[in-house]
């Protein structure tokens, strides 16, 4: 059997199949954490991480271990994959960055549990307009950064843990039931130039609950945990990510994208696995590797959240995410991170800067759109944003850069049409 007999046989088998590359990949990350925990200690990790607040930010690291943090990682993305597959949605460029943000939140305030009731408002909510569930189930599945509501009553010293759990679980169906048409609203606010659209609306949503619960007398403290001891094992594992996915790519029968076409990536409605297929995979493994090389760069540690960040980059770099969108938008971002160092003395590789200027990465199509001096000006904005704004939810949405990304993208626009019509006249 030849090489090229080979490659054919698992583009047939393999790689054309849905879910088959993202599932592979889900079980690699349970198998390697059985690599770093006993069954006995993933076990127990799981279970703190699920009987643990949620609230931003909360590094899964630390209260599970690293076993049991991948361990979770894993399960909530075959849970979403199996979850997709049921609604028989085929998957797009967005479901490929929805697998990646599930699985990247996941080390940081996702897990099954506190995940579902939100899915099961979007299947109610799929119901009660009449229309098949994988219609609308990418926004039911992406508001899952609300996951926090779902848990954080069990906490509130004056309400009954059980109780607490019960209103948590029809908030989650609620959150899932509306995020869907309030989604679809906000996306008109910033014209699809925020990837992370529903993380905008859960940032909004999460506002108004955290307001009901502040006068209903429910007060809590923000967490801040992160983890820093396995810097060296979480970059290995990026590099391993990274490479699976550039091998998937160059395995794939499609078009041959030049190098240059890949880091370009261009698609008209940012859909870059419709358009472009496995080839998709090699431009999401590149972003990987950009993101290897920055850390490296700015001397950055690795934990739960960040490298939770890196892999929701991953995942987008099938819908809107390419290295030259991306590139000006974290650059500009930095500059912000280091005007703050000149004047606060605040690290400019913190790990709380780096969280931001990853996910500032959502702002790409700006770059794309207007040019590199936006892209850096919405890098710089954005991360100016992402570290103030999660006051405003109380650390419920777990997007929080979603949130930023927002209001960046909405102050942003009108400014960039009024310099750019001046300079026209």
């Amino acid at each position: 059997m030849t090489l090229e007999n080979v490659r054919h046989w698992l583009h047939d088998n393999f790689l054309i199949k849905p879910y088959r590359v993202q599932s592979l990949l889900f079980v690699f990350f349970i198998i390697n954490g059985f690599f770093h925990d006993t069954p006995q200690g993933i076990f127990i990790g799981l279970f703190n991480i699920v009987v643990s607040p949620d609230i931003l930010l909360t590094d899964y690291i630390v209260i599970g271990g690293l076993g049991a943090a991948l361990v979770n990682a894993g399960l909530s993305g075959l849970v979403t994959v199996a979850v997709l597959a049921w609604a028989k949605h085929e998957p797009l460029g967005l479901t490929m960055g929805t697998l990646g943000l599930v699985v990247g939140i996941a080390f940081f305030g996702k897990n099954p549990f506190n995940m579902m009731p939100i899915i099961l408002g979007g299947y109610l909510y799929s119901r009660f307009v009449g229309v098949p569930f994988k219609n609308c189930i990418l926004p039911a599945i992406l508001g899952t950064c609300l996951a926090p509501v779902v848990t954080q009553l069990a906490f509130v010293p004056h309400i009954h843990p059980l109780v607490g759990i019960i209103l948590g679980i029809l908030i989650g169906i609620f959150i899932g039931f509306i995020i869907n048409p309030v989604a679809v609203a906000m996306r008109k606010a910033h014209e699809g130039y925020n990837l992370y659209n529903v993380g905008f609306a859960a940032g909004l949503i999460g506002l108004c609950i955290f307001a009901l619960f502040r006068n209903f007398g429910i007060n809590y403290e923000t967490a801040n945990i992160w983890s820093a001891d396995y810097n060296h094992t979480l970059e290995i594992f990026l590099l391993m990510v990274s490479a699976y996915f550039i091998i998937c790519g160059l395995l794939g029968t499609s078009e041959n994208l030049s190098l240059f076409e890949i880091i370009r990536m261009d698609s008209e409605d940012h859909d870059y696995y419709k358009k472009h297929a496995e080839q998709s995979y090699i431009a999401m493994g590149l972003l990987g590797l950009f993101c290897w090389v920055f850390m490296l760069i700015v001397d950055g540690t690795y934990s739960g959240p960040i490298i939770g960040a890196i892999l929701s980059v991953i995942g987008f770099g099938a819908f809107g995410k390419g290295l030259s969108g991306a590139i000006p938008v974290v650059t500009g971002a930095m500059i912000a991170a280091i005007v703050n160092y000149t004047m606060t003395g605040t690290p400019a590789n913190s790990s709380n800067f780096l969280l931001a200027a990853l996910f500032s990465t959502c702002l790409s199509p700006l770059t794309r759109r207007f040019g590199i001096k936006w892209g850096l000006i919405a890098g710089f904005v954005h991360l100016s944003l992402a570290t103030q704004v999660g006051i405003f939810h109380g650390g419920l949405n777990l997007y929080n850069n979603g949130f930023a990304g927002g209001l960046t993208a909405m102050v942003m626009l009108p400014l960039i049409s009024f310099f750019e019509q001046s300079r026209s006249e």
